[in-house]
Parts: structure tokens; C-alpha cells; sequence
């Protein structure tokens, strides 16, 4: 593994010029090609820039055929294939102009959001399905269909809650292959989605297409492609020989219709699949029990499938009161008490995807993709002739009430618990102190497997679901993820930083670079080199102009918009600001370093509200004689903290001893903060930390010994906790579970304890919300818990 990371093709980069377009910022990039961002300066539009590999210009046959297909590309009419609005050749290289799309691609919002719903993931189907026909009528085919190809408009019509355009037909794969550039033995494609004639070299068509498009859609629905191996052979060997795996048995709310379906579209003989990629989709709304798509003008076809109500007697798909379809994932209590964010009516047909209560059972039928529950919304009626919905019952209201009160998390749930302002009956504090609270062991499934040499692993994350990474002092770890869940240790990176221990760990949004703190700032890496194998996945490093020896750099937090990174540089009591964005277009320098944000002593955790405005810091104080030092929560502006950081602090308020990390909640009304010197795990409002931080705290719970990391996960439900142990005092390594609905309401909230190996430190919550990585740093271990199995 010695290929180096591969410059970009003809030495352009932000700033150049092409054939008329102002090169602005790298977005892509592959082996063939780089993607920029540009500006066409004659028609004055941002448009999407390809750049070809200058090798490819230099052989006439490929430059003549990639002309005629990028033309033929540009002449496919279909409002869900990426617009081409130029190709050709310019100073010495092959380029092509796209219509520049905003709002990310499918992969992206899978690796997010977990499964979609089934009626979402059929309509992002059957879009991709107009594409393909379309270019496959006009003799094209595109050879690599897959959910990073679909783009997503970042302004859907009102007619489609998702609109998608299929990307990448200028590539010219065919080109490559007809003209022999692509080397003996080899084909073009991904592996999870590419279909037996392309791994065999034999000649393909559009049911090639079709093939990829089903595991696509196999992917959008379960959250995994269907033949996911640990490595490439295996993968090969899967989609040759194995026959496709029922969809039911990773998702057992489809009906079964859907498993007939994907056999016939992923059979190995392309004779035995569907004869378009319009027949396979339709197939697959019948199979769910959705109407016909249409993608003609005006249309607005329906995103979720009607409901069933089972024992109602009501007709599937019946209205609710009100007649709007819900949309899951978009709803939010507010502390009014209404929804936000349900949808307007999308046009006539009421009904279409809405959810009726079983009036009879006193329960809830979703069809197929959706999640358990009442829809937002219901609340405006019920049906003549039943029982009055247990919503629109006094005891309903109340309950809803002290829901919304609690979700709120400000001053409805402290005008609830808290006295007046003197303090008196308020929540104090926790002192420094040994004791421990006792709870049951539970039995979690999850598995362990040793780091190399027995290293200590600090910080982990999984960026997709397929890889997780651990750092260690000095490496940064790559394994792949496995059924059961498992861990399969893949490759190993030196990393360094002026010899700074490496310690913490951070993911871009945009799930690109894996940011690490080490010494006195930042290590910036390349995902998919990493996940790869590259030789080297190495971008560049930050530091801290001027700062000589170890600042012992601890944890490292993201801006929103990916433009920053924050990291706490422990032994300098302060928390460090470098523009990634200018670092990654200009290179990396010191004048990358904005500045530093002043803290109180040693500063370890850091964090970034959910909407980007507020950054938390926790500093935890150590080396007090007396055992009574509180250490500070400071709340910083991070708007502020990115133009002139000693500006930026809102507040330093006490936050118990020795407190460690933070985790703000989804909705960013409430701050988690593991107090290690008190044992304990802390809930903060967030809004009274920054107006009246003495009466701040709405919960604490004790924990096991010296807890550091805290996360999220059950959809926010629950709490885990890594009870560190670091004096090694008893054996007593372990995490920690959390109810968060007991915890604010002052309950009993502890409800168990999961057995770890030594010294577990820092998690990273899977994408998908199913599983937890652990750090556990005293056993030279990484491990992987399935926390949906959490009482």
C-alpha cells in the first residue's frame, strides 16, 4: 500500500480556469476524475466541473468516444437525469458541465437516517428507474448505479418530498472499457451493486442497470446492501453464486410480495430479470401496495404507502381528520405542545399515506416503513362513531402536557421542581466523592476484538456502518463491521503530531475526513483512502502556532457547516480554532489557526449544539487538595468563537467535579455532562446555562467509578455511560445505562450496568443508531454493543 493520495488532473485547483469555468472548491474526486464546484463566467451559474485524468485526453479513441457519449448523455430528456450542459477539451484535458446540485446524495441520507421508509425508498427507486430508461432508450448505460450517484435536489417541489437526480452518465465508463484504458482483467463498478456479466467481462445492456438498482433499492430499504462481505472477494463470490437474501429477513415489516421481487430483479442471468428498470419499480410499488408512479408534469406521486387499519373496519388508506399524509422522521414537539414541522396537504386524493388509530385494539397499524406510533397531526379529529382517541381524553391532554413540558426542557420543567430564585429546594451540585451506585447487570449482546499489539484505544466512530476506526497513541485502526455485530481489524496508519499522544475522534458531515486530536492540535484524514487501504490516508495536520512541547490535545468537535474544528488542548487551558475549509482548499499552514478560546483548568470536553450556535467546553479542574473543587461548563458563541474567540464566551458556569464529557440533546434543550469526580451524570438546561446557570441543573444521577463518556442512543432515550475506573480502585469497568424520561422527572433512572473490558473510555454510535463502539482503552480493546437490546 504505497499509492500516494492522487493529485488532481492537470495540476488545476481552486482558483484556475477551464475552458470558461472558475474553479471554486474540490467536491469529488476519483480515480479518474476530479469534481469541482465552479463558476460559469459567461452565463454567470454555479454548475458542477469533472475534470478528466489527462492520460485519458492523450489517447484519441477514448476522446473522440467520450465526446460522442457525454453528448448523447446531454440529449437524454428526463427531469431526473443530471442535466449536462457542456463537454469537451480544454488545456490538455477532458471536462464536462453539470447542473451543480446542493443537497447531498442518497448514500448520505441512508448512512444518517438509518432504513427509510419503504414508500420513501420506492420513490427514490422509482425516479432512478425514469433515468435509466431514458438513457438506456437512447443506447446508454450507466455501469455504476448506486445510492452515492443519486443526488437529492435541496429544494424538493411540492409535488415530491424527494427529488433525484441520477449523476455520473459523463464518466463515460463505456469508453474506458471499449477503448481497453481500464487494464486486463479489470471492469468498472462498485462491488455491492455490480452485476455477474460486469465482474465476468461479458457484454451488458440496461439489466445491468436494473441489477444495481435493486441492490440500491435492497440498500435504502434494510440500511445494507444485500451480499455485504468483509472483503472484495467475497463480495464477488456472493454476487456470481449466492442467490439474493430474502429482504424480510433483515426487515420484517415488508410484506412478503417484496422478497419475489428482488429475486427476480438480482437473478444472475440478466435473461431471467425484469425488462426494464420501469418494470422492476412498478413491480415494487405493487409489492408495497403503492399506487402507479407518475413523473410526468403536475403529478405528485404519493411518497408513503396508504395504511392499513387492522380491526377497524375502516377502508385502507382512510383518512384521518385533517386528511394530510405524515411523513415520518419530520415531526418535533415544540413547547407549545404542537407539532412542527408536519406537512401541508400535497394536493387532492386526501388520505394517502395517513395513519387511523384501531379504535377496537386501542393500537396503532402502520404499513410497511413505518415507524411505531401516532402521527403528528391526529390530534385535529376522530373518526364518527368511535371512542374518543385516548389524545383528546382529559388524562390524554395532561399526560401530553408533562411530555411536552419535559421535552422542553426550560422553564416549564423548572417552574415543576424548582422553588424561587433564592435556591431553596433547587438541585445542587454533587461534591467530589467515591460512591458508587448499584444496579443490576444486564445481558447486552456485543463482542470484543483486540486492538494490534495490544495498543490503547481512545477515540472510535463508524462514518457508514461498514468501517469503524479506533485511535490509538500513535495509529489509527480500520476494521470492517460484520453480522452478529463483529469486528474484523483491516488496516493500521501511523499517525503523529510534534509526538503528542493521538486521542480523540471527529467525522465531517459530510462524512469525507476523520479529524483526530493529537499534541497541540489536529490530524486531518481521508475516509475513503482509509476505508481503502491506501498507502497513506493522510491530508494534513493543524497545530497551534508557537506552542512547544505536548498541549496533550483531548477531544475534537466539527462546525455544522464543516468550515471548523474546535479541540481542547488540555495542559494549555485552552480550546483551539482551525478553519478546515481554508485548510483543505489553500493547504494546510498556520494560518489556518483562528485562534483559542480561554478555559478553565484542563479542558477536555468539547461539544457543538445540535444547530451549530453554542459550543460547550468541559474543563475538569484536577489536583484539588481539598477534594471539593467544582470544575466549569463554559458556553461559547460559535459564531463569535470563529471571527475572534476571546469574544466568544457566553458564560463559565460550575458544573460538579471534575466534569469530563458533554452530549447535548437532538433537539439542543438539554446538556449531559459526566461529572468523573462526583460519579455522576449531570442534565443542564441549556437555555438557563446561558441566562441563569445557577439554577441551570434539572437532573443528576449517580453512576459507577470515574465516568468520562456519555452518548446518546435509542432515539435519545437512553444514556450510556463508560464508568472508566481509571484509579483502578475495584474491579468495576463497565457502562452505565440511563432512563432519560426517569432521570428528568426525578425518578429512579439507573436502570443497569453492561459489562466491558478495561477502562472503557469513548463511543461512537454507529450510523443507524443500532450499535455502540467502545474504547476500551485498558484492555487494548474495541467493542461493539447492540444497544437496541437496552431495557
Amino acid at each position: 500500500m504505497t499509492q500516494d493520495n492522487p493529485g488532481v488532473p492537470g495540476g488545476f485547483g481552486p482558483g484556475s480556469r477551464v475552458a470558461g469555468y472558475l474553479l471554486e472548491e474540490q467536491i469529488g474526486q476519483g480515480g479518474m476524475a476530479v469534481v469541482f464546484r465552479a463558476h460559469d463566467e459567461r452565463l454567470d451559474r454555479t454548475v458542477a466541473l469533472k475534470i478528466l485524468a489527462p492520460a485519458l485526453a492523450a489517447d484519441e479513441a477514448f476522446r473522440q468516444r467520450f465526446i460522442r457519449e457525454s453528448r448523447a448523455a446531454a440529449a437524454v430528456d428526463d427531469p431526473h437525469i443530471i442535466p449536462v450542459f457542456e463537454a469537451g477539451e480544454s488545456s490538455g484535458v477532458l471536462f464536462i458541465a453539470m447542473r451543480y446540485v446542493r443537497g447531498g446524495d442518497v448514500r448520505s441520507m441512508v448512512r444518517d437516517l438509518g432504513p427509510l421508509p419503504a414508500g420513501r425508498a420506492v420513490e427514490v427507486i422509482s425516479q432512478v428507474a425514469s433515468a435509466l430508461d431514458a438513457a438506456h432508450a437512447r443506447g446508454l448505460v450507466h455501469r455504476d448505479v448506486k445510492p452515492a450517484n443519486m443526488l437529492l435536489d435541496a429544494q424538493p417541489s411540492l409535488a415530491r418530498r424527494d427529488h433525484v437526480y441520477l449523476s455520473d452518465f459523463g464518466l463515460s465508463k463505456g469508453s474506458l472499457q471499449a477503448t481497453g484504458l481500464t487494464g486486463t482483467g479489470t471492469f468498472l463498478g462498485t462491488l455491492d451493486y455490480i452485476a455477474p456479466e460486469q465482474i465476468e467481462g461479458r457484454p451488458v445492456d440496461g439489466r445491468a442497470d436494473e441489477y444495481a438498482l435493486a441492490c440500491a433499492a435492497f440498500e435504502l430499504i434494510t440500511g445494507r446492501p444485500p451480499f455485504q462481505r468483509d472483503d472484495a472477494m467475497a463480495i464477488m463470490y456472493a454476487q456470481l453464486s449466492e442467490p439474493p437474501p430474502p429482504i424480510s429477513r433483515h426487515r420484517g415489516d415488508v410484506p412478503a410480495a417484496v422478497d419475489g421481487v428482488f429475486a427476480r430483479a438480482l437473478a444472475k442471468s440478466p435473461a431471467d430479470r425484469y425488462t426494464s428498470c420501469t418494470e422492476f419499480a412498478e413491480a415494487l410499488r405493487d409489492s408495497f401496495g403503492l399506487r402507479p408512479y407518475d413523473s410526468g408534469p403536475g403529478s405528485v406521486p404519493d411518497p408513503h404507502q396508504a395504511t392499513r387499519v387492522v380491526g377497524s373496519g375502516s377502508a385502507p388508506g382512510a383518512p384521518t381528520s385533517g386528511g394530510q399524509p405524515w411523513h415520518p422522521g419530520t415531526e418535533a414537539v415544540t413547547p407549545g405542545g404542537a407539532m412542527a414541522g408536519a406537512p401541508t396537504q400535497l394536493g387532492s386524493g386526501g388520505g394517502r399515506g395517513n395513519t387511523s388509530p384501531d379504535l377496537n385494539a386501542g393500537q396503532w397499524h402502520e404499513g410497511p416503513g413505518y415507524p411505531a406510533g401516532p402521527p403528528p397531526g391526529a390530534g385535529g379529529g376522530y373518526q364518527q362513531g368511535g371512542r374518543r382517541p385516548w389524545w383528546r381524553a382529559p388524562g390524554g391532554i395532561a399526560a401530553i402536557i408533562v411530555i411536552v413540558l419535559i421535552l422542553a426542557g426550560g422553564g416549564g420543567y423548572l417552574a415543576l421542581h424548582h422553588s424561587s430564585s433564592d435556591g431553596n429546594g433547587s438541585l445542587t451540585l454533587p461534591g467530589c466523592t467515591s460512591a458508587t451506585a448499584s444496579a443490576q447487570t444486564l445481558k447486552v449482546p456485543n463482542s470484543r476484538v483486540p486492538t494490534p499489539n495490544g495498543e490503547n484505544p481512545f477515540g472510535v466512530l463508524s462514518p457508514d456502518g461498514k468501517f469503524a476506526f479506533a485511535v490509538t497513541a500513535s495509529t489509527l485502526q480500520v476494521y470492517s463491521i460484520g453480522p452478529g455485530p463483529s469486528l474484523t481489524h483491516k488496516f493500521a496508519y501511523m499517525i503523529t503530531n510534534g509526538g503528542g499522544a493521538a486521542t480523540g475522534i471527529a467525522i465531517t458531515h459530510d462524512g469525507k475526513y476523520l479529524v483526530i486530536a493529537a499534541g497541540n492540535g489536529v490530524i486531518v484524514e481521508n475516509v475513503a483512502m482509509a476505508e481503502a487501504g491506501a498507502g497513506s490516508a493522510s491530508v494534513g495536520t493543524l497545530t497551534v502556532p508557537g506552542l512547544t512541547g505536548n498541549g496533550q490535545a483531548v477531544n475534537v468537535a466539527v462546525s455544522k457547516q464543516d468550515k471548523y474544528v474546535f479541540v481542547s488542548i488540555k495542559a494549555r487551558n485552552q480550546v483551539a480554532i482551525f478553519n478546515l475549509k481554508q485548510a483543505l482548499t489553500s493547504g494546510f499552514n498556520s494560518s489556518d489557526y483562528v485562534g483559542s478560546i480561554r478555559t478553565g483548568a484542563n479542558p477536555v470536553g468539547v461539544a457543538i449544539s445540535p444547530d451549530g450556535h453554542w459550543l460547550y467546553i468541559a474543563s475538569n479542574a484536577p489536583g484539588d487538595p481539598t477534594g471539593t473543587r467544582q470544575g466549569q461548563l463554559t458556553v461559547a458563541n460559535v459564531q463569535k468563537a470563529e471571527r475572534n474567540p476571546a469574544t466568544s464566551v457566553v458564560v463559565r458556569a460550575n458544573a460538579g467535579c471534575q466534569p469530563s464529557r458533554i452530549a447535548p440533546s437532538a433537539d439542543g434543550k438539554i446538556v449531559w455532562i459526566t461529572a468523573r469526580g462526583s460519579n455522576s451524570v449531570l442534565a443542564f438546561s441549556a437555555s438557563l446555562l446561558r441566562t441563569n446557570p445557577s439554577h441551570a441543573l434539572m437532573a443528576r444521577v449517580q453512576v459507577g467509578l470515574t465516568p468520562i463518556g456519555l452518548t446518546l442512543v435509542k432515539s435519545g432515550s437512553r444514556i450510556v455511560v463508560a464508568d472508566t475506573d481509571v484509579k483502578k480502585t475495584q474491579p468495576s469497568d463497565n457502562l452505565a445505562v440511563i432512563n432519560v424520561a426517569n432521570a428528568l422527572a426525578g425518578k429512579s433512572s439507573l436502570l443497569g450496568y453492561v459489562p466491558t473490558g478495561k477502562m472503557p473510555r469513548e463511543f461512537g454510535v454507529v450510523p443507524g443508531g443500532r450499535y455502540l463502539l467502545v474504547s476500551d482503552n485498558g484492555s487494548g480493546q474495541v467493542q461493539i454493543v447492540d444497544v437496541s437490546k437496552l431495557p
